[in-house]
C-alpha cells in the first residue's frame, strides 16, 4: 500500500479512542478543549500538545506506520465522541432524550434547534497538535455523519436527510482544511452502518468528503465497543426512552461485514476498514468472495481484539493476517486494531500495539522469503 511516497507492505495503524494519559484526563478544566483553534503559548495548548505527544510516542515506539490522533480531545468520557462535534456546530443544545441504539442508550441526544453549520474548527487543532508531535504519516478521525444524525433530537428540520446533509456540509468545511494542511488520512467512523445504512447515508458521506484532493479517505466500521460489549439490536429488555441493560441483552448482533458490504462500496472511500480481530468474525471474510473489493479501494483489517485484556501473541496476529490474505491481496492490505483501545489500561494497549507490529513483521518476512 502506498503511504506518502513509499510502498509499505501491510502498513499498521490504530483506530478509535486511545487511553489518554491519566494526568491529562484528571485536568477537568480541559474537558471542552480544544474549542476552535489552538492559541499559541497558553497552558491549554501546551498541555494538549504534550498529551498528544505522549499518544504519538506510544505508537512511534511500537513501530506503527500511520500515527492516529487517538481521539485525545474526548477527555474523561468515551461518549464525548458525539458531544465534541455537537458543541462545535451552530444550533445544537446539550439536552435531549436517550439515544435509541442499545449499546449507546446510556447517552443522551443533543437537540437541533435551527440550521446546522460549522461554528468553530473541529479537528483542525487536533491535526495541528498531531503534526507537531510526529513527522510520520498521520490519520485524523471524525465520528460518522450518520451517527450524528441518528443521535440528534431534531426540532428544526423534521427531515433526517436534510439534517444529515447539513452535518455533512459542516464536516466538509473542516475536512477540506485538513486536506490543505497535508493530513495524510482522514477517517470517518460510520459505526452505526452495521445496524442500518440509511437511504441518505452514502450521499451524506460523499458530501462530507467532497473536494478532497490529497488525503486518503478511510471509512471505519465496527460491531460494538461501548462498555466493552458487542453491538446488538433492540430487544425486550427496555422500552423506548429507557436505558437498555447490556448485562441482560437478548437482541441479535449485526451481521458483521455482511451488513455493510457491498453497500459501502458505493461511498467515495479510498480505504475500507472492518474489524476481524475476534475469531468469530473471521467467517465474515467470505463476503469478499461474493463481493470482491473494488479495484480502486484498499482495505484495513482489524486484527487486534479490543474487547479482551489478553494480548495477542505475534503468531496469533500473523495467523489472522494470513487468513485475510486469502481474500485481500497483500499490496492492498493494511492492519489495525478492531476499534478503540480506550476501555483497556494503557499498559495493555502498548503491548497490543507491539503485537500488531511484530505479528505484521512475521507476515512481511514470510512474504519476502516467498518473493526471493
Amino acid at each position: 500500500m502506498k503511504v506518502r511516497d513509499k510502498d509499505i507492505l501491510i502498513p499498521t495503524t490504530i483506530v478509535g479512542n486511545y487511553p489518554n494519559p491519566r494526568w491529562f484526563d484528571n485536568l477537568g478544566s480541559f474537558s471542552n478543549y480544544p474549542y476552535g483553534d489552538l492559541i499559541n503559548d497558553t497552558i491549554e495548548a501546551e498541555t494538549f500538545e504534550d498529551a498528544m505527544l505522549a499518544l504519538a510516542t506510544d505508537q512511534v515506539q511500537a513501530g506503527i506506520d500511520i500515527i492516529c490522533d487517538g481521539r485525545l480531545q474526548c477527555v474523561n468520557a468515551y461518549g464525548r465522541i458525539l458531544y465534541y462535534y455537537f458543541e462545535r456546530m451552530a444550533n445544537y443544545e446539550p439536552y435531549g432524550p436517550l439515544i435509541g441504539l442499545p449499546i449507546y442508550s446510556r447517552l443522551r441526544a443533543s437537540t437541533c434547534i435551527g440550521p446546522i453549520s460549522r461554528k468553530v474548527p473541529m479537528m483542525v487543532p487536533v491535526a495541528r497538535a498531531l503534526k507537531k508531535a510526529t513527522d510520520k504519516p498521520i490519520k485524523i478521525q471524525y465520528t460518522g455523519v450518520q451517527v450524528l444524525a441518528q443521535c440528534t433530537n431534531d426540532t428544526h428540520y423534521n427531515d433526517q436527510r436534510k439534517l444529515a446533509m447539513d452535518i455533512a456540509a459542516a464536516y466538509n468545511e473542516d475536512i477540506l482544511e485538513l486536506d490543505d494542511m497535508g493530513v495524510d488520512y482522514i477517517q470517518i467512523d460510520e459505526f452505526t452502518w452495521p445496524y442500518i445504512i440509511e437511504d441518505w447515508a452514502i450521499e451524506a458521506f460523499n458530501r462530507a468528503v467532497q473536494g478532497v484532493k490529497h488525503a486518503k479517505i478511510v471509512c471505519h466500521m465496527c460491531f460494538g465497543n461501548w462498555g466493552g460489549t458487542p453491538g446488538y439490536f433492540p430487544d425486550d429488555t427496555a422500552k423506548a426512552g429507557e436505558v437498555y441493560p447490556i448485562h441482560k441483552r437478548k437482541g441479535d448482533s449485526p451481521k458483521g461485514a455482511w451488513a455493510v458490504i457491498p453497500k459501502a462500496y458505493e461511498a467515495n472511500i479510498d480505504i475500507l476498514n472492518i474489524e476481524f480481530g475476534r475469531d468469530r468474525n473471521m467467517d465474515d471474510l467470505a463476503v469478499f468472495k461474493d463481493h470482491p473489493l473494488p479495484d480502486d479501494m484498499d482495505f484495513l483489517a482489524g486484527v487486534i481484539d479490543v474487547k479482551s485484556t489478553i494480548t495477542e501473541t505475534d503468531e496469533e496476529v500473523a495467523a489472522r493476517i494470513n487468513k485475510i490474505l486469502e481474500y485481500i491481496p497483500a499490496e492492498r492490505l493494511g492492519v489495525t486494531t478492531d476499534c478503540g483501545l480506550i476501555l483497556l489500561q494503557r499498559y495493555i494497549t502498548t503491548e497490543k500495539l507491539k503485537a500488531l507490529v511484530d505479528g505484521t513483521k512475521l507476515v512481511r518476512d514470510k512474504l519476502a522469503q516467498k518473493a526471493a
